[in-house]
């Protein structure tokens, strides 16, 4: 009887200390390259509108994941970025409420040759202050909203989920 709890311990302490706790993020955010998750979203866009100069609406969510440099720059979100994201979740899952109070600071990130402001969840902002330092890297997990709007233009947004400073 002891050596059978014996080898269900091991197996057990094996499973949880081999994990390093974000492999089920890592399986549902896709590893990718934000600057090109943008382009693609800005080329697809002036082909809508070459096809159909009125406009037309459309929007997305996505999970990514994703290597940024923090600027160490921090504002307000802006009224259009939350407005956009509120959009998009009224229309992808029915209720824009679980924004209330869920995000109020947007943090400045270096990708490639641009630089991008993204929303934090609110939870998150004390740690990440604490843990990432001005003009280093950071892993970003992210959920994409992106919308279109009717006459033109596209507002993308990563809000951010979770974050990595040490990473494989």
């Amino acid at each position: 009887m002891k050596k059978t709890i014996l080898i269900l311990f091991l197996f057990i302490s094996k499973s949880i200390f081999s994990q390093n706790g974000y492999e089920s993020w890592d399986k549902t955010y896709t590893l990718s390259n934000a600057e090109k998750i943008i382009q693609a979203e800005v080329d697809y866009a002036k082909e809508v509108e070459k096809e159909n100069p009125k406009g037309r609406y459309y929007i997305a969510m996505e999970k990514f994941r994703f290597l940024a440099e923090f600027t160490g720059r921090e504002r307000a979100i802006t009224d259009e970025t939350l407005s956009s994201m509120k959009r998009v979740f009224k229309m992808k899952t029915g209720s824009s409420k679980i924004l209330n109070n869920l995000v109020s600071k947007e943090f400045e990130f270096n990708i490639g040759s641009s630089k991008i402001w993204m929303p934090m969840q609110n939870p998150l902002i004390e740690a990440f202050k604490n843990e990432v330092k001005v003009n280093s890297k950071v892993l970003l997990y992210a959920l994409f909203t992106n919308e279109h709007k009717f006459k033109g233009g596209i507002i993308n947004t990563f809000l951010i989920s979770e974050f990595l400073t040490d990473w494989d």
